[in-house]
């Protein structure tokens, strides 16, 4: 058990396919473990073809700090029992990343085919990443790309985020909480997140609290005495009773208006007071619910929506006029139920400041080569109008957009779709930050720690995206170009396999 204890932390580095320890071997084998490789992590599509949201850097980058301060025994311990090849347990227990970490920031509004990571490293310190690395951001960008689209559904009503016990593990619970707000969720039920990401968590209670107590309406009364009393008496903000076990309006509102007043409960309490409705017609309960509480003079009290709610349902209860002033979602969130592949991709770019591609015959697949960077170029609104993926470049050779200049964009599929943007009528951000430089994490990694600053983040990003490009539905495709000389290099080493196949064939 305390062996198991130890490993833990260092198994996610190697939470690994085993062909990239083979790979590795063959690289040891022909002198090739120091050549220096860059490796794109990017996704190729989202659920509706819009954006996503980015969440899992911090992870990433603690695959690094983890590497780095595991001793040599504890390695060898763990290497030992899973590879068989001496040479290459001897290198790896001595191996340390050593290379550098470019990514967008937590909360950023990322693209298809935008490199949302980029490893920049020594072959074998980039390769044995690929599979943790993959891990950690399929799982949280589904999360939060999904959150963004049921808090956006939702807006101005607030979504709490309460799936952990429909996530897929202890991880995807705790890591997939954290995406969740930085998705935009208001608050979240999950103890270890808190614990981890210092978000507070909030709670209601069960339908098997109330039946703790008995059956019937007696029971559901004591039930609602007992919290109200000894949740005030622990200074709890927050009173929410469950009122569906039984009968809602029958029962459950009646006893939740009596428990509210024989405790003192009203509309001068400081904290949150209401109700959770989680099964039957939402949209009608709610309304007859809510006439209740204003009759019975409690106008603040609020009503918590639950069960199985998507951003399907909940525009279909905001179409309905349903009252509420927050919902609670679950599996739709904590496993991105619609859409629970992400499909993340890690692909070599370079070789030893050499351009590499991935040709297929889907377009789709076709790789980006070199070392790049993104750029988001905002109108004179103040609006995201284009990203530009854009080769790497020092600081004294630069794009003309990054000195203001007037410049033209064009799409890299469509020649005839272009853009003039002029001197003086756009800003410019560069999206990519560096994270971990020749093996050592940097202040943006820091920056990191605070989730509810990524939250922020993201909401600020999302008030600089036209409403056509928010939408749920078919959202207006949002632009994102090769600079001139990123689609020069892509172009030049399609051709040239192309004239290989086509000596091929003569």
């Amino acid at each position: 058990m305390a062996e198991e204890r130890r490993l833990t932390d260092f198994a996610r580095v190697i939470n690994s396919d085993r062909y990239q320890y083979t790979e590795s071997d063959i690289f040891i084998m022909e002198h090739s473990e120091e050549r220096e490789a860059v490796f794109d992590m990017y996704f190729r599509s989202t659920e509706d073809n819009g954006f996503a949201v980015v969440s899992g850097i911090r992870e990433v980058v603690k695959l690094v700090e983890i590497l780095n301060s595991t001793s040599e025994e504890e390695k060898r311990e763990y290497f030992s029992k899973i590879i068989s090849e001496q040479h290459l347990v001897d290198y790896l227990v001595k191996m340390k990343f050593t290379g550098d970490i470019y990514a967008m920031r937590e909360g950023e509004l990322a693209y298809a085919n935008e490199p949302v990571i980029t490893v920049k490293a020594p072959l074998v310190q980039a390769k044995i990443l690929e599979t943790p690395l993959l891990n950690i951001m399929n799982l949280q960008m589904a999360i939060a790309t999904k959150a963004s689209r049921v808090t956006r559904a939702a807006a101005p009503i607030g979504v709490s985020a309460f799936g952990s016990r429909r996530a897929h593990g202890f991880d995807s619970a705790v890591s997939g909480t954290k995406a969740a707000v930085i998705g935009g969720c208001t608050s979240h039920s999950n103890l270890v997140a808190e614990y981890k990401y210092g978000v507070p968590s909030v709670g209601t209670m069960a339908h098997s609290y109330i039946q703790t107590f008995g059956v019937g309406r007696e029971a559901e009364k004591r039930a609602f005495d007992s919290f109200i009393k000894y949740r005030r008496e622990r200074k709890a903000n927050s009173l929410i009773l469950l009122i569906d076990t039984y009968n809602t309006l029958k029962i459950g509102i009646k006893n939740a208006i009596k428990s509210f007043k024989d405790n003192g409960i009203d509309d001068s309490y400081e904290g949150i007071y209401g109700v959770r409705i989680d099964s039957g017609d939402l949209a009608y309960l709610s309304k007859k619910c809510r006439e209740e509480l204003d009759n019975a003079g409690f106008t603040k009290a609020k009503i918590f929506l639950t069960n199985s709610l998507n951003e399907d349902l909940i525009k279909s209860l905001k179409q309905q006029n349903a009252c509420v002033d927050i919902f609670g979602v679950g599996d739709a969130i904590a496993v991105s139920k619609s859409y629970p592949c992400f499909g993340g991709v890690y692909k070599i770019v370079e070789i030893d400041k050499e351009p590499v591609i991935k040709l297929s015959e889907d377009a789709i697949k076709i790789s980006n080569p070199g070392f790049k960077e993104v750029y988001r170029i905002y109108d004179q609104k103040g609006l995201a109008y284009v990203d530009i993926i854009t080769l790497a470049r020092e600081d004294g050779d630069k794009e003309k957009f990054l000195v203001g200049e007037t410049f033209m964009t064009r799409a890299e599929l469509d020649e005839y779709k272009c853009s003039t943007l002029r001197e003086g009528e756009y800003t410019c951000k560069k999206l990519t930050r560096t994270y971990v430089k020749n093996g050592k994490t940097t202040e943006e990694y820091d920056k990191l720690a605070d989730v509810l600053a990524s939250q922020k983040y993201y909401l600020e990003s999302l008030e600089k995206l036209s409403e056509e490009r928010k939408r749920l539905e078919f959202p207006h495709r949002y632009k994102v170009n090769l600079s001139n000389d990123l689609r020069e290099l892509k172009y030049s080493l399609i051709n040239k396999i192309s004239e290989e196949l086509n000596e091929e064939e003569k």
